[in-house]
């Protein structure tokens, strides 16, 4: 039977009748005593069912990578093919935003940068920041001027997340993660959020107008808005951003073949239902996550929501591990080399010239 907590000491008039503060502490020190046991506890309950699952889940995992058979492996075309399109449709994306600034570039050339870029954001940590200042400097040196470069850096990043974003809600809606309300209403806020967004960039005259004081604030936001109206006088239109969106959902919908491709190499069975929402949740925690390439995120979140799915961890791991193995070695390995040609032999204005027949 637990002791009953010590009764307070009297509160002298110096106190104004409250307790100091080394007896408040000492007041919930039971309770923190409490939470403390809890919270081991809870840790080692999580160990303990880690272990108790290690053997199943090691079993699984062998079982999973024995089912690949020769008899399988024509599913490695299917993968490869979606994952060389997902590039394909990433540089159209680019494409499609330089030609609001009236140039061309060849889609050839755009895929070699995508390529070379995504082996650079899969080689360093926080990778998005260098591969696309790298990007942007292999724009200059095409001879494109600096506001067009840095538009399309930029607004192909953001059509991409919010494509991604939006997946995320999709894929919660079809796997009934949530309220249908709630999805609902996480979806007209992104909507208008990001409609919002591209409205307040294309009028940053008016920004600039209301920010006429002469504090500090002022200040640094008027300078933030000349040097983002050279970019913001870039607009490309309802058509181009619709088609954006279209070749960043086919990006996206893509690279999700190439995680089909994995199941079915090692016959494990789908989960078709939570099967988008698992994706593109652990493409959003990798974006989030600084490693290179969100390593470990993408295939813990991955992992997880397949577990709740009902696909055994083992199983789930091997899938996880077959999937980057393509998506992720595999580009790192393609845009590594493709680094390296592209250092030897640096791009020119005279690249942007299609070939000649």
């Amino acid at each position: 039977m637990p002791k009953a907590p010590e009764a307070a000491p009297p509160l002298t008039p110096r106190e104004g009748g409250r307790p100091r503060v080394g007896q408040q502490l000492r007041r919930w020190r039971p309770s923190s005593r409490l939470g403390r046991a809890l919270a081991a506890l809870g840790a080692v309950a999580l160990v303990v069912a880690l272990v108790l699952r290690a053997p199943s889940a090691a079993h699984d995992f062998a079982r999973a990578f024995a089912n690949l058979h020769v008899d399988r492996l024509y599913w490695l075309a299917p993968a490869l093919v979606a994952e060389y399109l997902s590039f394909v449709a990433f540089a159209a994306i680019q494409r499609l935003l330089f030609s609001a600034g009236g140039v061309h570039p060849p889609l050839r050339l755009l895929l070699r940068l995508s390529v070379a870029s995504s082996g650079l954001r899969a080689l360093l940590p926080v990778g998005a920041l260098p591969s696309s200042g790298w990007l942007f400097g292999e724009f200059r040196q095409l001879g494109i001027d600096s506001p067009l470069a840095l538009f399309v850096v930029l607004a192909s990043g953001f059509v991409s997340t919010v494509c991604l974003l939006e997946l995320v809600i999709l894929g919660a809606a079809i796997a009934g993660a949530t309220s249908p309300v709630l999805l609902a209403v996480c979806f007209v806020v992104l909507s208008a959020g990001s409609a919002g967004f591209v409205a307040a960039v294309h009028r940053l005259g008016a920004i600039e107008r209301h920010a006429a004081g002469r504090g500090a604030i002022a200040r640094a936001l008027r300078r933030l808005v000349r040097l983002a109206s050279g970019v913001a006088r870039l607009q490309p239109g309802w058509r181009t951003g619709a088609l954006s969106f279209g070749a960043a959902a086919a990006n996206w919908l893509a690279d999700l073949v190439c995680l089909i491709a994995a199941f079915a190499l090692l016959g494990v069975a789908i989960p078709w239902r939570d099967l988008l929402f698992a994706y593109a949740g652990s493409q959003l925690a990798g974006s989030v996550v600084p490693l290179p390439g969100g390593l470990g995120a993408v295939e813990g979140g991955l992992i997880g929501v397949l577990d709740l799915a009902g696909v055994p961890i083992g199983a789930g791991l091997a899938v996880a591990v077959l999937y980057r193995a393509i998506t992720y070695w595999g580009v790192a390995a393609f845009g590594g080399i493709e680094l390296f040609f592209l250092a030897r032999h640096p791009l020119t204005a005279a690249s942007l010239d299609p070939p000649r027949s």
